[in-house]
């Protein structure tokens, strides 16, 4: 039998299977197959700031990729990218030096806006509110609505060069790092004006981005003898001060030199210095828990996640330390200088300046991947719902997923790809309606001499024989007949 009279055969069968609706587009629909977004981004993860939130924690309850990856879009600024990209409602938020803001779709990475500035960005933005913080080193914070980039407000509230933004409930903190006396302002989060400023005679160098937690914000001081301050946000009284050694070597402003809180053990602070230690200390009182010496220099953000922290160091090197006493679990080699690390689905994430994103199984310290880009990647990557969204110093920012796991395109011509919804390999999704019903069986018969289907014969081989033909319309409709 030829394909054409075999078509012809599937036809008369699904008619008298009932299946008159294949045609009308009324057949019975099967609920969405994935508690996602029809974009394939979830409504309810988002990575609004610096290292997520305002713990600095670097980690997020979220998917990951844990095998191979590959580019699923790239998105090319005119400089550098020496800032962490923030992700919120789909929108992926991007800073360059060639001084200006990017939104970008987390889904296809097309251009939303941009906005241009007057100098070279190189601070991470933060997203609440429905407006982009962007911080700024001639000491202004503007702020832009999220869905058009026009201007919300802008102050400039005395300082120098400002940190990463920090969002609380109560407004927008950021830190002088130029080395000025008033160290900590808080901006109200929708007009921009200035709530309080913090200020201590003895700072003396630049500070790193806030930390915030129930009413206590934590900065960071690079100097000779680094230093940690707890203050009270209700009249920011000093709670504690302590001394973690160390003297920052760094001056390029896209290196992270803070502090991780965790609510782990009642409330810790984990830093680390150059001088190759790290520390836990109690964040109620700023008593040293234990230190771990003998690493190489580590200003980077120490990484809390699943009762283990992930240190990288400029051996260079990334560990698992016990955060309980301090003891080394394991370590691995690095090629370049690396970023602070982020964890999710039990995954460790960083970048290097090696030109490389490196994706390490978090209990075994396994490479399970590494992905080259144009240049050293410089700031810690994102995660979020299956991507990885890494910026580096080539100019792009980059979307990595599962080398398989990316749509074959759009099917129909109707603007929306296919989709994976039950996440084994298949599309069956061929419309990208955002449900598995009648219509996606018409529309792979409709489509099957189609380049999107014939160049992707893994995503829509439904009867698993190497090929894409009729028999795989009807092995479609028999996996809807099941589903209902």
């Amino acid at each position: 039998m030829n394909e054409l009279s075999s078509r012809r055969v599937f036809l008369r069968a699904a008619l008298v299977a009932g299946g008159a609706g294949l045609w009308s587009g009324t057949g019975g629909a099967v609920a969405d197959q994935k508690a996602s977004r029809q974009s394939g981004v979830a409504s309810d993860a988002d990575w609004p700031m610096f290292q997520h939130d305002a713990h600095n924690s670097g980690t997020i309850d979220t998917s990951g990729p844990s095998e191979p990856v590959e580019a699923v879009w790239t998105f090319e600024t005119d400089d550098d990218l020496v800032a962490q990209p923030v992700v919120k409602d789909g929108t992926v938020f991007q800073v360059s030096r060639d001084s200006t803001v990017y939104a970008v779709s987390a889904e296809t990475g097309d251009e939303e806006w941009s906005v241009g500035t007057n100098q070279p960005l190189v601070r991470t933005p933060a997203v609440a509110n429905s407006m982009v913080y962007v911080p700024t080193q001639t000491g202004r914070i503007v702020a832009l609505s999220v869905g058009t980039g026009s201007g919300q407000w802008s102050n400039a509230p005395g300082f120098g060069s400002a940190s990463d933004v920090t969002v609380t409930g109560d407004g927008v903190l950021v830190t002088d790092d130029s080395g000025d006396q008033r160290i900590l302002y808080s901006l109200d989060a929708a007009t921009g004006e200035t709530q309080w400023v913090l200020e201590e005679d003895d700072y003396r160098d630049g500070l790193q981005t806030p930390v915030y937690d129930d009413g206590t914000v934590y900065v960071t001081s690079e100097e000779a003898n680094k230093r940690v301050g707890a203050y009270a946000t209700s009249d920011r009284t000093q709670r504690w001060q302590a001394y973690v050694g160390g003297d920052t070597g760094y001056s390029n402003a896209n290196v992270e030199a803070g502090i991780t809180y965790s609510a782990w053990d009642g409330g810790t602070i984990f830093v680390g210095n150059d001088d190759g230690e790290v520390r836990s200390l109690d964040a109620g009182s700023g008593d040293e828990n234990w230190a771990f010496t003998n690493l190489g220099p580590t200003q980077l953000l120490p990484t809390f996640a699943d009762d283990m922290l992930y240190v990288a160091t400029e051996e260079p090197a990334l560990y698992a330390i016990d955060p309980s006493i301090g003891t080394e679990q394991w370590r691995v080699d690095l090629d370049g200088t690396p970023t602070s690390p982020v964890v999710a689905d039990g995954m460790v994430y960083l970048g290097t300046g090696a030109n490389s994103v490196y994706g390490f199984d978090a209990q075994s310290s396994e490479q399970r991947w590494r992905f080259e880009t144009g240049n050293d990647v410089v700031v810690p990557p994102v995660v979020l719902d299956g991507t990885v969204y890494a910026a580096s110093t080539d100019g792009t920012l980059y979307a990595l997923r599962e080398q398989g796991s990316i749509s074959p395109g759009d099917v129909t011509g109707d603007g929306q790809p296919a989709q994976d919804l039950d996440e084994d390999g298949l599309y069956e999704d061929v419309n990208g309606g955002g449900a598995f019903t009648i219509v996606d069986v018409q529309a792979l018969f409709a489509n099957l001499d189609s380049d999107v289907v014939q160049d992707n014969v893994a995503k829509f081989d439904f009867n698993g024989d190497g090929r894409v033909d009729v028999t795989d319309v009807q092995a479609l409709y028999a996996r809807l007949q099941e589903g209902q």
